[in-house]
């Protein structure tokens, strides 16, 4: 069974400059996006990371979406777009697994695993830990 489409003006688009965190509970991976607010500044005038949206999905689900992050990571750097070895962390072993790279800003947090509750849900996500400004191309 082959699922058509809808016409691609009818196909929602969301912009996100991020992840900004990723969580793990009942079963289920939850990524929240983030893109910087344009009202919202640090004591400097840097605009804030504002969560925008959050993608829930199944454990295979998310497993099968890092396949083919990697599978686009890769055409990049066949076609030039990244330099090679783009996903390698610095100082990484050889052996460690490709990271896709980020290379017009940096996540405002860390990504973190975090278990399921005993509380449920309603425990809520931890506090993720700052690792450095967000850039955007929205504000330079």
């Amino acid at each position: 069974m082959t699922i058509e489409p809808p016409p691609d003006d009818r196909i929602p688009e969301l912009y996100a400059d991020g992840v900004f965190d990723i969580g793990f509970g009942n079963g289920m991976v939850r990524i929240d996006l983030f893109s910087l607010s344009a009202l919202r500044k640090d004591a400097n005038g840097q605009p804030l990371p504002a969560i925008r949206q959050r993608v829930v999905m199944s454990l295979p689900g998310f497993l099968a979406s890092l396949s083919a992050l990697e599978g686009m990571r890769q055409r990049l750097e066949a076609a030039g777009v990244l330099p090679p070895n783009s996903g390698s962390v610095p100082g990484a072993p050889v052996s460690a697994p490709a990271v896709p790279a980020a290379p017009v800003f940096q996540s405002p947090v860390q990504a973190t695993i975090q278990p399921a509750s005993p509380t449920g849900p309603s425990a809520g996500p931890a506090t993720p830990a700052p690792s450095g400004r967000p850039r955007s191309p929205n504000f330079g």
